[in-house]
């Protein structure tokens, strides 16, 4: 005797092969009560907000937390913040450099508010570790980001080892940064002469005079750093600066 699959059998037999396949539905979570935290940062109360940088500042792709008017001229120029952990000081100024160049050239450099040619062009003496033109070898022990290599040198005839300091917010402190600098260039004449080879050797490549000690120190100020908002406004509020007759 044949069997006759009506279609009310079928409609059964589906339901009952899919309740039988079916996963357990989760128990529901009480009236007034909310489901609790499974995850490592699960506790009592509501979280506190996190505030990234760029909500806080309002600017798009900023990591760094630095808020100088350098910090700005670098970022809207993408010039390197930090080195690679290969790069020694000489690989990120040359990397430097080479962005300057091709800013230079097509006039496209753009400044915030605050610094000038003068400043700009110290910036690169700054970081200059060769050529023709002032050559400061700064940035061989002041090292990015917080311009410290965080090393000992001997920067003074018959001195000992001092660590080397960072020259980021030197408002706070009461250096009186145009001396240092003159004392730098005494020490890099003694070391060149030959007079101190106990000094260190980032000295000996230094050549930079009494003319440069102005924009030197017009271009340390910009390391101090400003408010939140003030920051975003030098991001936003930049301007092109024609260097093409100080290309070298």
């Amino acid at each position: 005797m044949s069997l006759i699959k009506t279609p009310a059998i079928c409609l059964t037999l589906s339901l009952l092969l899919a309740a039988g396949c079916s996963q357990a539905e989760p128990e529901p979570v009480a009236t007034g009560q909310t489901p609790q935290a499974t995850g490592p940062d699960s506790g009592e109360g509501e979280p506190e907000p996190v505030t990234s940088v760029e909500e806080k500042t309002r600017v798009h792709r900023l990591a760094s937390t630095r808020r100088s008017i350098y910090d700005a001229f670098t970022y809207v120029n993408r010039l390197p913040e930090v080195p690679e952990e290969w790069e020694e000081p000489i690989d990120v100024a040359g990397r430097i450099f080479g962005r300057l160049a091709n800013q230079e050239g097509r006039i496209l450099l753009k400044v915030p508010a605050g610094m000038d040619r003068q400043s700009y062009l110290a910036f690169k003496t700054f970081f200059r570790y060769e050529g023709e033109a002032a050559v400061g070898n700064c940035a061989a022990c002041h090292t990015l980001p917080e311009f410290s290599d965080e090393k000992e040198h001997v920067v003074t005839t018959g001195g000992s080892p001092v660590k080397t300091p960072s020259l980021r917010n030197l408002r706070q402190t009461k250096v009186d940064v145009g001396r240092v600098i003159r004392e730098k260039i005494a020490a890099s004449e003694k070391k060149r002469s030959g007079e101190a080879d106990e000094i260190d050797d980032s000295y000996g490549v230094m050549n930079i005079s009494e003319e440069d000690v102005p924009g030197l120190v017009a271009f340390l100020d910009l390391l101090n750093d400003v408010p939140d908002e003030d920051f975003r406004k030098l991001i936003l509020d930049v301007t092109l600066l024609d260097t093409s007759g100080d290309i070298e």
